[in-house]
């Protein structure tokens, strides 16, 4: 549903006359390959339509085209083979409507040059529907609350649809897009809507600014290309559904860290063809893990006998995350002998059946994410120490940078190891162990999930341990 934006009320101070912007007069010349209509500073409101064959413009309450009420643009004509458009003009529409509250409508005509509207200053409402250029569009308003409607559309050439300051609404529907578009609506609270369009060329892109925005989608056909819609700074929210089948390109959905996708569904497989994610790193903690937890630690064994421990995750919103933390510690010593060699793992989540264990929650095949952390991890020491099966030993804490963005209401497993656990050498006595809830192999009760890797060349029974660790934005 269309979004009407309320207009500022005027206020009444007792007998003042309230101020009332005269209608206009706006002037037509259509003798040369282009539609020039040029507005003044008045509020002038204009409709450009077909009629028998011709390109007529009308003025509306009072406004005056040429200084009459409407005017016919004798070198246009009709157009028989559509049942959308009535009359064809061989050049372009170049409108710029001037300061002031205006308002133009544009319905029924396909135009061959390129086109242009502006609505200049003012709270101006733009409206083009059922309208074809072959060639590149412009829809263009500036500062104001304005409010553009594009309807049945068909673009051949880059389309442009902008509006700049002020609490905008821009609709674009049912619309063919044939080349590259940008739809944008500036800083402000602002509304913008695409719907029922299909996205046919190779860069579609749609921007909101400064300011608390609502983005809604629906039906959106991308074809080879990509669409990618992208909010600013604010408390933005995004609403649709995406529909498989209709997304043949790809498709990005990004905001600042307080942008709201929750209300964006899926129906369907969209692997490698849909993201969405804010972009703003900020430093927040999105998920603690096991905060609490100082009496148990886990090594990861994976190169020789497949010990494998991870921890589960997931998130009710779309999560991008910027950098993880987690407590560890050394065998045998108060520090490392060598360097570290951490690698972080993500990997999705499927349910396994077991006829020993029953239905579990299991990471599904191969890291759908690795970083390469090695010896870059931030180590400080925690001043605690933890001297289970042997001497005291130094409890550390890590920080590392990563960049992962986790689906709303999807599973994952993360895991956090560094690659000298386990192997032989002289660094054997000195493994890695992350500070963990429970690490027995035989319970799988006390010790969480028991998860079976398939593709490994032994099927170990593996322990999913309450791993410590915190992600953040």
């Amino acid at each position: 549903m269309h979004r009407k934006r309320n207009r500022r009320s005027t206020l009444d101070y007792g007998t003042f006359e309230p101020k009332r912007m005269l209608a206009g007069d706006v002037r037509a010349n259509f003798q040369g390959d282009h539609l020039f209509i040029r507005g003044d500073q008045f509020d002038n409101q204009i409709r450009i339509i077909a009629r028998e064959g011709k390109v007529l413009i009308q003025g509306l309450n009072g406004t005056r085209i040429n200084q009459r009420g409407s005017v016919v643009v004798d070198n246009s004509s009709a157009v028989t083979n559509s049942l959308r458009i009535g009359s064809q003009y061989a050049g372009g529409l170049r409108a710029h409507m001037g300061p002031g509250n205006d308002s133009i409508e544009v319905e029924g005509i396909r135009f061959d040059g390129m086109s242009i509207i502006y609505g200049g200053t003012g709270n101006d409402d733009v409206s083009v529907s059922s309208v074809d250029v072959n060639n590149t569009a412009i829809v263009q308003t500036f500062d104001g609350d304005d409010d553009i409607q594009i309807d049945d559309v068909q673009i051949a050439g880059t389309f442009f649809a902008i509006s700049l300051e002020g609490d905008d609404s821009l609709t674009y529907e049912n619309s063919i897009s044939r080349s590259n578009a940008i739809i944008s609506t500036g800083n402000g609270n602002d509304f913008l809507r695409m719907a029922n369009n299909q996205y046919q060329g190779a860069l579609q892109m749609a921007l909101t600014l400064d300011g608390d925005d609502t983005v809604e989608v629906e039906n959106l056909s991308v074809g080879t290309g990509s669409l990618e819609i992208y909010t600013g700074i604010g408390n933005d929210r995004v609403t649709g559904e995406l529909v498989e089948g209709s997304v043949g390109g790809r498709i990005v959905i990004a905001g600042q860290g307080g942008t709201d996708f929750g209300q964006v569904t899926r129906s369907g497989d969209f692997t490698n063809k849909v993201f969405i994610h804010g972009f703003e790193f900020n430093g927040d903690i999105v998920h603690e893990n096991a905060r609490e937890v100082d009496y148990g630690f886990a090594t990861f064994e994976k190169a020789n006998d497949s010990i494998f421990y991870a921890d589960f995750v997931e998130f009710d919103r779309f999560q991008r995350v910027s950098s993880i933390e987690w407590l560890g510690s050394y065998e045998n010593s108060t520090a490392p002998l060598s360097g570290d060699d951490f690698v972080i793992e993500i990997y999705e989540s499927k349910i396994v059946e077991d006829d020993t264990i029953g239905q579990y929650q299991a990471p599904d095949g191969l890291p759908i994410a690795t970083f390469e952390i090695g010896d870059d991890a931030n180590r400080v020491d925690t001043g605690r120490d933890w001297s289970n099966f042997g001497p005291e030993r130094s409890i550390f804490t890590y920080s590392a940078d990563i960049d992962f963005t986790f689906n709303a209401q999807d599973q994952y497993w993360i895991s956090i190891y560094s690659r000298a656990s386990g192997n032989p050498g002289p660094d054997a006595d000195n493994d890695f162990y992350i500070l963990a809830d429970d690490v027995s192999l035989t319970d799988p009760i006390n010790g969480g999930a028991v998860v079976k890797w398939p593709e490994f060349r032994e099927w170990y029974p593996n322990t999913s341990a309450k791993l410590h660790f915190t992600l953040r934005s």
